[in-house]
Order: structure tokens, then sequence, then C-alpha cells
């Protein structure tokens, strides 16, 4: 399973917070494909429901939501903060 550290969840909830949805929305961690499309990446968006097929959990007091695709591909990743120049960065490790 994934792990999501303080800082991330803590960086999470806050944006969660800044859209105004209700307490039970969540996070939904879904695969992107790079514009070169030999490439895929994961995107992080804010939603109140999970999609049908997701997988569902709660680390930090944050709701998760993980495409089925990534769920695999994330087993035993963390999701942490880096702090970049630009302000702080969701990373995986």
């Amino acid at each position: 399973m994934l792990t999501v550290t303080k800082k991330a969840a803590a960086l999470l909830k806050a944006a969660k917070a800044a859209h105004g949805l209700a307490d039970n929305a969540g996070v939904r961690i879904r695969k992107d494909v790079m514009p070169n499309g030999s490439e895929i990446a994961v995107g992080i968006v804010i939603n109140d429901d999970p999609d049908p097929e997701d997988k569902v959990f709660e680390q930090q007091g944050l709701r998760i939501f993980v495409e089925d695709a990534l769920i695999e591909p994330l087993e035993g990743r963390i999701l942490d903060v880096h702090e970049a120049d630009e302000g702080p960065e969701l990373v995986l490790r």
C-alpha cells in the first residue's frame, strides 16, 4: 500500500480545504501520460468521491482514492513533500 507522510497529508488537506469540499472528499491519485507518450506520470486531483474501481483508504485523516491501474505500481511507495525553491512539492519515493 502507498504510505502518505504527515507533511504530505497536511499539504493535501490544506488544498482540499481551499476548494471548500465536504469532509468526506479526498484526493485521487490517477495515471497521466506524459506528452511524449512513452512515460507514465502520476496526477493528484481533489475529488468528492472515488471512481467506482478506485481503491479507497485513509491515512493521516485524509481519504485517498487510487486508480486501479496504479495500485500495484504504488505498492510500498511513500508520498512525501520536498521543499523546493518555488515552494513545497509532492514527491513519490
